[in-house]
């Protein structure tokens, strides 16, 4: 009597906890893109200043 509703429970914990793994690890790569990204962005503006600085003077 009380194992089919306690089976359910736990499947459905399983499976909540399974998407909210799986989202949250999602978000945090994106996040990691999204910091190489700009961190290459802001090298690559960097050393186009550094070589106008060098034409220019």
């Amino acid at each position: 009597m009380f194992a089919k509703p306690l089976i359910r429970g736990i499947s459905a914990g399983i499976t909540v906890g399974t998407l909210v793994f799986g989202l949250s690890r999602k978000a945090r790569r994106s996040s990691r893109r999204l910091k190489a990204r700009a961190g290459r962005a802001l090298r690559s503006a960097g050393s186009f200043m550094d070589e106008l600085s060098d034409m220019l003077g």
